[in-house]
């Protein structure tokens, strides 16, 4: 006879109990021997107490973990019925090996780059660690475009907007000592992998920072006008491109679209959205964009943050994060953290992220590719444990199809929280992929999702029902942390 499933509730009170009755008990025991050896003893133990604390805490992470999970809540793949897109997966090898069985799998490099192509790179640098992508797998992505077969003489660029004030390359990602997710000897942020990059390939790559107007960076009607932001608000010859949050009250909101415009090493202005521009006109010459994300719990608010919140750091953030002080783009257009939330909370709509990223795709860009690499995913945080080790790399068109995927398959099963789960309606991750696929024209049901997937450990393609990927969790001793992954537990 099967055992019944023990409630969270049940484990969650159980553990607090027994963690309290273990430090009275060890409380006790300390006042006990400061009774007889009042000073290099107790500062001793004290100092030990932290620890056993700590442990304590990783203890009962490990039995909410483990006790909580049932069967019934793992996902299932429900039945391709007709392929719209393909999602591409590698399971189980090095950073660089999965990327290179990800784009053999699609037809090879040489089927999705051209020899011409100019390659933008997106990655999310506002984070380190598992809170941005893995260092080999974008250098492995690069070497594979600059060494095709048949040649390359276009260009790769690595662009990003982490919000971090005028000179972005001092902070977070670009500077910051990955303690783990490098995977490259003596390369430990993304400046060193800049730094490598530019070395093999000189004046072919580039790094380019995009930085808010309100931070020093430059507004632009056209390419013509060098490098900066372009408000699609209507003015200037500009088109008016904006979206409400469909409220007729106080808390109505506008966002319009913006994008970048800027210029590599070699000298080629990027538009965005319009393409390669010399010489006073657009050259037609194939700009190709790549969205690379890494796969992170995020937030309350927000659930995980993947491929769709990549684009965050695509736009120009001038106003602050906050719709109730300034959080305004120009006029009265909120920008795109202002307008789907308050500040640090969620806002006064479901699913306002989608909407304006949906927004975004249909009338900016849509990346031609769009990669996640979860080496290393975080439970409850972009840069410290608890953590897993999942070693995936994946790759669609689609990053609807994609978020959808890699949040079912790879971070819910880790975490077991619902406020992961794609297909949960509690949470806001499933109403942010519902807008963007409405808006966009993306694919949010995975029965029109084909999935190829392959496993290096056992050197072959998986089956459906193999698709779940379960990595090796470190819990680590940040209190904030764990107690963030058991607010999670809980609540959801």
């Amino acid at each position: 006879m099967n055992k019944p499933a023990l409630r969270l509730d049940n484990v969650l009170l159980t553990g607090y109990r027994a963690t309290c009755s273990l430090c009275y008990l060890y409380d006790q025991f300390i006042k006990g021997l400061c009774r007889i050896q009042k000073s290099l003893i107790a500062e001793f133990f004290m100092i030990n107490r932290r620890l056993f604390f700590h442990n304590s805490i990783s203890s009962l992470c490990m039995l909410l973990l483990t006790g909580c999970t049932r069967k019934e809540d793992l996902p299932y793949r429900r039945k391709l019925t007709q392929k719209k897109v393909t999602l591409y997966r590698s399971v189980n090898g090095a950073p660089s090996e999965n990327v290179s069985k990800v784009m053999e799998m699609m037809g090879g490099v040489e089927k999705v780059f051209g020899t011409d192509d100019i390659v933008v790179i997106k990655p999310n640098i506002q984070w380190w660690n598992q809170g941005a992508p893995n260092l080999a797998s974008v250098n492995a992505l690069i070497s594979m475009i600059m060494e095709r077969t048949g040649g390359f003489h276009g260009e790769v660029v690595i662009a990003e907007n982490n919000h971090r004030g005028a000179q972005p390359w001092n902070h977070a990602g670009w500077v910051k000592t990955f303690k783990r997710n490098s995977d490259i000897p003596g390369i430990h942020n993304y400046n060193h992998l800049a730094d490598h990059l530019k070395k093999n390939y000189g004046d072919r790559f580039s790094v380019c920072h995009w930085v808010n107007i309100d931070a020093g960076g430059k507004r632009v009607y056209s390419p013509a006008d060098g490098p900066g932001y372009v408000l699609c608000d209507g003015t200037g010859g500009v088109p008016l491109l904006s979206i409400s949050n469909g409220r007729k009250d106080e808390k109505r909101r506008e966002v319009i679209m913006s994008y970048p415009v800027f210029q590599t090493d070699k000298g080629t202005m990027i538009d965005l959205k319009n393409g390669i521009w010399r010489k006073g006109s657009y050259t037609g010459q194939p700009l190709k964009f790549v969205n690379c994300a890494a796969l992170n719990h995020h937030s309350f608010y927000c659930g995980p943050t993947s491929a769709i919140k990549n684009f965050l750091g695509v736009c120009d953030l001038s106003g602050g994060p906050d719709p109730n002080n300034n959080g305004k783009l120009i006029n009265k257009y909120y920008n795109f953290h202002s307008f789907p939330f308050d500040k640090w909370s969620k806002g006064p709509a479901p699913g306002m992220l989608g909407l304006e990223i949906g927004m975004f795709l249909k009338t900016i860009r849509k990346p031609d590719l769009n990669l996640t690499t979860a080496e290393w995913i975080g439970l409850s945080t972009r840069t410290e444990p608890p953590i897993a080790h999942t070693r995936a790399v994946c790759a669609c068109a689609d990053p609807v199809a994609l978020d959808y995927h890699t949040a079912k398959y790879i971070l819910y099963p880790n975490t077991k929280t619902q406020l992961h789960n794609p297909d949960t309606t509690k949470g806001p991750f499933y109403h942010d992929l519902q807008k963007c696929s409405e808006r966009s024209g993306c694919i949010c049901d995975e029965q029109y999702v084909d999935i190829e997937s392959f496993d290096h450990s056992t050197a072959r393609l998986q089956k459906d029902d193999e698709l779940i990927v379960r990595g090796e969790k470190t819990w680590g001793h940040d209190i904030k942390s764990l107690l963030k992954y058991f607010a999670m537990k809980f609540l959801y």
